[in-house]
This record gives structure tokens, C-alpha cells and sequence, in this order.
């Protein structure tokens, strides 16, 4: 349940940031898109509604010998996570009178202000977070790969799903592109920042679910790349010579699929335990019974993973070059989008046990 309520917690902030920055650029500089006052103003609502799901997570952990909600009480006005909930919600509340009262779609400087905004509400989950707590620059990290990721993803996910028409235009991509690299590259930055805080011992951490979680997302956001250099170089070029024949809008939503995925996988780690020492982790954790399974390694007491690369991880890798490939044939032709999405799936499969199959005591 908590894992459903984070990863709807990241849709609602993508939908509404990207909403917000799609509204804020020219009309002429964005597809046509139907996103309604009702839908944004239901999303702002379930936002500080869907971010309570971790306080009542901590509440039910530690409220049984003093009573649940003396207990809630406690961790709202004295905990971060609580104080960063306060936050998120009055920034909401302000947000949802400001929407309700205001024409967003026709004042682009109405939205672009709301950006700034949507953009603090990240902000008080950057407060609330973990890798904040270690650190003071945790905070920075956390919040800055948070507001980079619910922009790119944002502005792809209204893009795909809530457009009409083949998808965007050349202008579209004059501001988007550069917005997305520059997006991906805080991703990138910040994510690498946090993980010296959090998990150190990045090999290591595969030893437990939170490391094979973390693995996972990282082949996610691989395959999510791919679909970027297909959908903003290669269909942008295609678009720029008037030769797509292509439907863009269908893999924007292709990408949009992985990229919610993601976000799934991002709220599983969200519930483990964050390894900054495995061997201490593992006094207290079983093993992750996906690496046992998939690497046959049953770790000792004092356990050091390294890699060793195989003729079976590179059989692997090279199955996953193939399909990789195979999904850029099936947008080259214009095929089916089920057909990419079973061949990217398969080619994060691939790309996952060659890395299994690599790593050795």
C-alpha cells in the first residue's frame, strides 16, 4: 500500500509540473494538449494525501507502545519527514486556490509562477528525505534530482498522454531538448551525490533489495535514455527533414511506460533499509533473494562483490545490444508500440543478468 501511495505521489508531481511548464511556453511551442482545471486541481489534492502515506507508515512502526496518533502527533510536528509534509501541504493548499481562481491554461505567466511553486513542493521532499538526514547537503541532492526528474518526466508524460494529434512540433523541441539534457545530466549529478551518502558501497548493496531496487532503476533509466536519443535526435531530425511517417506521440508514451516504472521502483526502495554498510545490514537483513537467485552467490559474513566479467554476462549483454536495437527497428518502422515495450523489457532483462552473472566474491 505505501509503495503504491509513493509511486502515485511521483505521477501526481510529474503531472502537474509538467502541465504547468507545457502551459508557462508559447502555444505554438507545445502540442495541443487537453489537461483539465478539475484533473490538476484532483492531482493537487491527492499530492499531500498520497505524501501522508510515509508518516502513517512510521506512525504504525513506532506508535504500538504509546498510542498511534500521540504517536503521529509526535512525528508531524517534530519529525523532518512531518515538517516536510506541513510544508508540501500548505504550499498545496495555496496552490489549489491559486489554480481554482486563475485561467492557467490562457496565463502563461500565472503558470509559470505555479511552476516555481510545484517546484517548492519538491523542495519539501528534498527536506523529508533520507540522504537529508545524514547530511545537510543531502537535502540539495535530493531535491535537486527530484525537481530535475519530475521535469523531464513531467513535460513527456502530459506530452504523450494528454495530447492530440501526431505529437510535437519543431518548436517543441527547440526548448525541450535542451530543458531534457540539462535535466538528465542534474539526474545523473545529483543521483551519484546521493548515493556516496546513502549506499557507498554501490557493488556491494546488490546484496540487498534496496541495491538490486537501485540496479533496476539504473537499467530503467538506461533504456529510458535510449527512447530519448530515438524520440528527441533521431524522430526530431526525421520531423525536421518532414519524413517521419511516424507517430510521435506513440513513443513519447512508450517512454512515458518506463519512466512510471521508474517511479515504482523508486518507491520499493523508498521501504528497504538504505545499506551505507552492507555487512551491518546484512547482520540485521537476509540477503535479497533476487541476487541469490540470479547469481547463485550465497554471502558470507564479511561479504566483498567485485566484477568479473564472463563469457555468460557478455552473451547477455550482447542479447540486449540486439534488442535494443530491435526497438529502434520497430519505431524505424513504425510497428507496434506493444512489440517495443516487450523488447525494451526483455533488453532490461538481458542487460540485468549480465550484470548477475558478472559479480563474484
Amino acid at each position: 500500500m505505501f509503495i503504491v501511495a509513493k509511486a502515485m505521489l511521483y505521477v501526481c508531481f510529474a503531472l502537474l509540473m509538467g502541465a504547468f511548464i507545457l502551459y508557462s511556453v508559447p502555444r505554438e511551442s507545445r502540442p495541443e494538449i487537453f489537461f483539465s482545471k478539475k484533473l490538476i486541481l484532483l492531482l493537487i489534492v491527492f499530492t499531500p494525501l498520497f505524501g501522508i502515506g510515509e508518516l502513517i507508515r512510521l506512525t504504525m512502526h513506532l506508535g504500538e507502545d504509546f498510542g498511534y496518533w500521540m504517536t503521529f502527533q509526535n512525528i508531524v510536528f517534530s519529525f523532518e519527514v512531518g515538517k516536510g509534509w506541513l510544508f508540501l501541504t500548505g504550499i498545496s493548499v495555496l496552490l489549489f486556490f491559486m489554480v481554482l481562481f486563475n485561467d492557467i491554461k490562457e496565463d502563461r505567466f500565472f503558470a509559470g509562477l505555479v511552476v516555481f511553486l510545484t517546484a517548492g513542493m519538491g523542495i519539501s521532499v528534498g527536506y523529508a528525505s533520507h540522504a537529508a538526514s545524514l547530511e545537510s547537503l543531502g537535502f540539495l541532492a535530493h531535491s535537486l534530482h527530484f525537481i530535475a526528474v519530475i521535469t523531464w518526466s513531467g513535460v513527456l508524460l502530459v506530452s504523450g498522454y494528454f495530447s492530440k494529434g501526431e505529437g510535437p512540433n519543431l518548436s517543441f523541441y527547440k526548448w525541450f531538448t535542451p530543458l531534457a539534457v540539462g535535466c538528465l545530466v542534474t539526474v545523473i549529478g545529483a543521483g551519484l551525490w546521493l548515493m556516496n551518502y546513502i549506499v557507498p558501497q554501490y557493488v556491494n548493496s546488490y546484496l540487498l533489495d534496496y541495491g538490486q531496487a537501485l540496479l533496476i532503476k539504473h537499467i530503467l533509466l538506461l533504456i529510458i535514455v535510449v527512447y530519448s536519443l530515438i524520440n528527441g535526435i533521431w524522430l526530431k531530425k526525421r520531423l525536421k527533414e518532414g519524413t517521419t511517417g511516424i507517430a510521435l506521440n506513440k513513443w513519447i508514451k512508450a517512454e512515458g511506460i518506463f519512466l512510471f516504472l521508474a517511479f515504482v521502483t523508486t518507491a520499493v526502495m523508498t521501504q528497504q533499509t538504505p545499506p551505507h554498510d552492507v555487512a551491518d545490514t546484512l547482520k540485521m537483513e537476509e540477503p535479497s533473494k533476487l541476487f541469490t537467485l540470479f547469481s547463485g552467490i550465497v554471502p558470507g559474513e564479511n561479504p566483498m562483490l567485485f566484477f568479473n566479467f564472463s563469457m555468460m554476462s557478455l552473451v547477455w549483454l550482447a542479447g540486449a545490444i540486439v534488442l535494443v536495437l530491435s526497438v529502434f527497428a520497430s519505431i524505424k518502422q513504425n510497428k507496434s508500440m506493444v512489440l517495443a515495450i516487450v523488447a525494451s523489457i526483455l533488453a532490461a532483462g538481458a542487460i540485468y543478468l549480465a550484470v548477475m552473472s558478472s559479480v563474484s566474491l
